[in-house]
């Protein structure tokens, strides 16, 4: 399961405790954790803003999940998907909600988010 960057965030700013963490372990049940490459910049982007130490997240990133590089295929595929998603009326599903959609499904895996622009997708749980 390719985990959205929010729900890194959570992960980070909860605790075991709060019902957001543990809706995010109930819905990744005991499957293998994935992140794009391209979260590593948006993680250090919120502990920079957050003043949270940026090597830190990006060591604790690595320790829950594996990092998928971008390729070319999905650099061709997460604009196609950004135009479909924003034509279904999603105008602020981005480049990189793309990118972390083309990321996941080259590797055959779903997406997990709180992002309702992902709502719809067979392939993606949005947490409500």
């Amino acid at each position: 399961m390719l985990l959205d960057t929010n729900c890194i965030v959570e992960i980070f700013r909860s605790s075991p405790t709060s019902v957001n963490f543990r809706k995010i372990i109930k819905e990744m049940r005991n499957e293998e954790a994935f992140v794009s490459i391209i979260q590593l910049a948006e993680v250090v982007d919120w502990a920079i803003r957050n003043q949270a130490p940026p090597r830190d997240r990006l060591d604790a990133i690595k320790e829950i999940a594996r990092i998928v590089p971008l390729d070319e295929a999905i650099c061709l595929e997460a604009p196609a998907i950004k135009h479909r998603r924003r034509a279904l009326g999603y105008s602020d599903f981005g480049l990189l909600d793309a990118i972390i959609l083309a990321t996941a499904r080259s590797i055959g895996h779903r997406v997990l988010t709180f992002d309702k622009d992902f709502t719809g997708e067979s392939d993606c749980t949005v947490i409500p």
